[in-house]
């Protein structure tokens, strides 16, 4: 590089250090990020903010370009402050935050920045995951973010990235061969400066992974069908309809007796069979497994294809699941569905080879299937998160005013007969001993609503922040579900509510903290009971299943609709009970589920809902057993 060019070069970076906004990210980024981030630390933040410029400079960038694009880079890694998974949207969030703050910056500015940390996302592409700018600037920041891939310091901040990845080294090399292959540069600075070394080193690493004996090319029938995949799968809105035919079609083209996609769930932190061709689609369909258990546990913790041929040998096996299903798996191959790198999006399974075993063009294979099925899934659920999101917004949005109304009616009735009692007691007027009865019944029912009221407020706190320490440890369920049902019993009866419990032999001990357990139990009944009409009935219901003790709370009550199950968790929601008969109406400010949220979410896992309008609901979650000493 020039003199001329490398003195403008660090006069700009000078320059953005002097930058408000550049302080507070890199300042933020010394005080927050994680111990274990030793790639994604500060010093990788300043190494792109430094090239981003570099490039930007000797393509003649205006300032105000250069200074949108410092900033973009300053913030681009902020996001792991919060979460390593979405880091990038979190970072755009962050910078959009500290631009509006400054006032200095248009929208369509800030929107820009926004794009360009958001396209530091990497995809999994069929060719090897590939980030994709969408702006001009985006190609700067892009090329800065893997400028490493074409430097000396190549192999070492690889190293970096896999001990913070926590990867085993032959699949890193892999998916690093499989980066550099795929990878390309945006701008002309980067491609001038940066491509011989990428070369090199791309020539390096393929001399450092050998070939498997096993490895051939893909057939033509499967080159074929990989090729007419992406309009199998966009051939309607239908998502999981389409996959179980082309899980089908994988599974003729692999000669295999079934094929399985799993999905994992971030909130329970378990994997659901989510479509299955082959199997005993109804026994398995919706079952979960703890996300750390099994093959294919093991094939989403670490992002990385597994072939087992002989599963009798394997300690990963999960058996249970063949327990359930009837199924006897011989062997298996598996590929983890991931669209970003950082995101766990779930796998695809495929087991029994008729006949003989699995071979690795088979799990060459499987994995570029994966890849193609995971962005079809991604792009569904986005679909379905843009559109609940607009309906929630929507019925949030007539909610505002009546969050306030609501607050006001609980308080209304208490603090009426607190003031006719406090006439009584002022002595004003005669009163037979019948009214002096009645206004002391009235006492004691308006201070028990308020206390009842504070009670709710009390668990606002952990409905809003989770604001407890789980204090975990073996807990007996039949004393958690008998304890708790027992302060209810009552109530059921005077309404003529038939109230159960079965809990199975083999579910007899949970791990959590029993005192959140049963105030989290005790909010799902008490809802129960609010919402079904006497003579009706509960059930509660504790089972094992796939190594996970499953809760449910099921009523007869009016349901939900399901527009609404997906904001009943949100605080102050509450589901309108005007069909109930007067007597089963009760107040209550919609603190009950969000509270129960709070707490299953603090256990590790998600509160879940099943539910028709007039034909009641289920109320469920599922934790661990204890672990054996």
């Amino acid at each position: 590089m020039p003199k001329t060019v490398q003195s403008s070069v660090n006069a700009v970076i000078a320059a953005a250090y002097e930058m408000p906004l550049v302080q507070a990210a890199l300042s933020r980024l010394e005080r927050e990020l994680p111990n274990n981030l030793i790639y994604h630390a500060k010093g990788h933040t300043e190494d792109v903010l430094h090239e981003a410029l570099r490039y930007g400079v000797m393509d003649n960038l205006s300032p105000r370009e250069l200074e949108l694009l410092a900033i973009a880079a300053a913030f681009h890694d902020t996001g792991f402050v919060k979460s390593p998974v979405a880091n990038e949207a979190i970072g755009a969030e962050l910078a959009r935050q500290a631009m509006a703050h400054d006032g200095g910056f248009s929208e369509a500015e800030i929107q820009l920045v926004e794009q360009m940390i958001l396209d530091t996302t990497l995809v999994e592409l069929p060719n090897g995951p590939q980030q994709i700018p969408s702006t001009a600037l985006s190609r700067y920041l892009l090329d800065a973010d893997l400028s490493n891939l074409g430097r000396d310091d190549f192999f070492d901040k690889g190293e970096l990235q896999r001990r913070e990845l926590g990867i085993e080294e032959a699949h890193f090399r892999k998916r690093s061969l499989q980066l550099l292959s795929a990878h390309r540069w945006f701008t002309n600075a980067a491609l001038s400066m940066r491509q011989k070394k990428k070369d090199e080193n791309l020539a390096l690493m393929r001399s450092m992974i050998s070939p498997s004996p096993e490895s051939a090319q893909l057939s033509f029938d499967r080159v074929g069908f990989l090729a007419k995949l992406p309009l199998m799968l966009n051939a309607s809105l239908d998502t999981r309809k389409v996959i179980k035919a082309a899980l089908n079609e994988l599974k003729t083209r692999l000669s295999a007796e079934a094929a399985t996609i799993f999905l994992f769930d971030h909130e329970e932190n378990t994997l659901c069979f989510w479509a299955m061709h082959g199997a005993d689609d109804e026994q398995l369909e919706r079952t979960k497994i703890p996300s750390n258990k099994g093959c294919v546990g093991w094939v989403v913790e670490r992002q990385e294809p597994l072939l087992v041929n002989d599963v009798s040998t394997d300690s990963r096996f999960f058996g249970e699941v063949d327990e359930i299903s009837g199924f006897n798996t011989r062997n298996l191959i598996c590929a983890p569905l991931t669209v970003r790198m950082a995101d766990r999006l779930g796998a695809v399974e495929v087991l029994n080879k008729l006949p003989g075993t699995f071979t690795a063009e088979d799990l060459d294979f499987l994995s570029q299937f994966a890849c193609q099925v995971a962005l079809a899934i991604e792009n569904s659920k986005l679909y379905e998160s843009v559109k609940q999101h607009s309906r929630q917004l929507e019925i949030l949005d007539r909610r505002k005013t009546e969050v306030m109304n609501l607050i006001a009616h609980e308080f209304q009735e208490p603090v009426t007969l607190l003031g006719a009692a406090a006439q009584v007691l002022d002595g004003s007027g005669s009163h037979d001993q019948a009214t002096l009865s009645r206004m002391r019944e009235d006492l004691h029912r308006a201070v028990a609503r308020l206390e009842g009221i504070m009670r709710e407020i009390k668990d606002l706190s952990i409905a809003t922040s989770g604001n407890f320490t789980i204090h975990r440890a073996p807990v007996p369920v039949l004393r958690l579900v008998e304890g708790t049902m027992r302060s209810f019993q009552k109530g059921a009866a005077a309404r003529k509510i038939d109230f159960t419990q079965a809990i199975t032999t083999d579910a007899s001990h949970v791990d959590g903290d029993e005192a959140l357990l049963s105030l989290a139990l005790s909010h799902l009944i008490a809802n129960a009971l609010h919402y079904t009409a006497s003579g009706g009935h509960i059930h509660v219901k504790v089972f094992q299943n796939a190594g996970l003790i499953h809760f449910e709370v099921r009523d007869s009550g009016v349901g939900i609709p399901p527009e609404q199950q997906a904001l009943i968790f949100e605080k102050f929601y509450r589901v309108d009970d005007n069909t109930l008969p007067s007597a089963a109406r009760g107040a209550g400010l919609g603190l009950g589920l969000p509270t129960v949220q709070a707490i299953i979410k603090a256990h590790g896992s998600a509160c879940k809902v099943e539910s028709s309008p007039g034909k009641g609901s289920t109320f469920s979650f599922a934790l661990p057993k204890p672990t054996a000493p």
